[in-house]
């Protein structure tokens, strides 16, 4: 994706409107434009927090936190299909063994 397929976006996060780029379309853009500002509700429902900086700090704490989450558990999920791949590839060399001891070849 280059720059020629970003398309502007205007959102409101926390009553500040931003003019955004994105090449995913308005419907993605809407849905994240939600997802924030529900997090940022969250965030200020949550804590004693007043300040917009603050509250913006802690919530890219929690984004930060979930980022840094997410990245293990994928490496996890690749490091498990790394191990099923091996498993299975020792299974079909097994049976193919077997099925060759069976025919004499």
């Amino acid at each position: 994706m280059d720059e020629h397929d970003l398309k502007q976006y205007q959102i409101n996060i926390n009553g500040n409107e931003f003019a955004v780029a994105s090449p995913y379309g308005e419907e993605h853009i809407r849905e994240v434009e939600r997802y924030l500002e529900e997090q940022m509700n969250e965030v200020r429902e949550q804590s004693d927090l007043t300040s917009p900086s603050q509250l913006a700090l802690l919530l890219a704490l929690n984004f930060a936190d979930e980022i840094l989450t997410l990245q293990k558990r994928q490496v996890d999920l690749d490091e498990l299909e790394r191990d099923l791949s091996s498993m299975t590839q020792r299974l079909e060399s097994a049976l193919q063994s077997r099925s060759n001891a069976g025919t004499g070849v």
